[in-house]
């Protein structure tokens, strides 16, 4: 099944993602995870598959307007989600289509908003949480803030592309990963731009 996920849009690499799962299946016990930025759903059907072979859930969190660097006439833009009659980007029904495609609908719950506001209505106590939302330094920032002290004791904080140098990428989840070796989080895999930390306390 999770073969199949790699033909979903999306920025997440196959081996990323595949560390992504088996990390779900390491580090759940019949609680929950949490994923900040779903775009299409590909790093979401990864989790969820993981999720629902574990019998837990995943709460999926993103706007689906895009990010920064989607939007029209920017790098990243991409004319497929773009939806004529808003005026906008819109990923929700691409998130939607491949979670009925690969059954995962009971398992995975979307929350159509923004980081800010689904941390303050998502419990703590979270088993996993991935961190692949804006890339701009204060949204980067402010999701590791509100998020890193919702995951359990010995639960991952996973974050998304992790580059050493402004060459191959943005520095703001860089910063964060940075941050949190700092604050009671260890690293215990990297797989390309995907690094899984443990929190210790």
């Amino acid at each position: 099944m999770i073969e199949k996920f790699d033909s979903i849009k999306g920025f997440l690499d196959f081996n990323e993602g595949i560390a992504l799962y088996e990390e779900v299946m390491r580090v759940t016990k019949n609680n929950f995870c949490v994923e900040i930025g779903s775009y299409c759903g590909k790093s979401t059907c990864f989790i969820g598959q993981a999720c629902k072979e574990n019998r837990s859930k995943l709460i999926t969190i993103d706007h689906h307007e895009g990010s920064e660097e989607q939007q029209l006439g920017e790098l990243y833009f991409d004319a497929e989600v773009y939806d004529e009659e808003l005026g906008r980007v819109n990923t929700l029904p691409f998130l939607e289509k491949n979670l009925a495609k690969f059954n995962l609908e009971n398992v995975v719950k979307p929350l159509v908003m923004d980081s800010i506001s689904a941390s303050k209505i998502v419990e703590n106590n979270a088993d996993l949480i991935f961190i692949d939302g804006s890339h701009t330094f204060k949204s980067a920032e402010s999701d590791y803030e509100l998020w890193k002290n919702k995951i359990r004791k010995g639960g991952t904080l996973a974050i998304h592309d992790i580059y050493d140098s402004e060459d191959e990428g943005g520095q703001a989840p860089n910063k964060i990963f940075k941050q949190s070796l700092n604050e009671g989080f260890t690293l215990i895999n990297r797989v390309k731009s995907l690094v899984l930390l443990q929190k210790s306390n």
